[in-house]
């Protein structure tokens, strides 16, 4: 499993060498390694919050959808 993690960081750390500069136009301040770390430590939260809640199949259109279905009532929008 750890082989695999460096795998991914390796794999990270090569993709955003190659587009970062093109994409953005300008050189981050953060190493490569802090930036692909924090991108896959992401990735990884936004798919476990999303187990059980939202489907790989899904259509993007009901995204905002699922969102409200399963949001928070304590985000709620209070009214004076």
């Amino acid at each position: 499993m750890v082989d695999s993690k460096a795998k991914d960081l390796a794999a990270m750390q090569v993709s955003l060498q190659a587009t970062a500069l093109r994409l953005h136009s300008i050189e981050s301040r953060s190493s490569v390694e802090q930036i692909a770390a924090e991108v896959l430590r992401l990735n990884d939260a936004v798919r476990a919050g999303a187990v059980g809640r939202l489907h790989y199949g899904d259509h993007p259109q009901d995204f905002a959808k699922a969102l409200l279905l399963h949001a928070d009532s304590s985000n709620g929008k209070v009214n004076p």
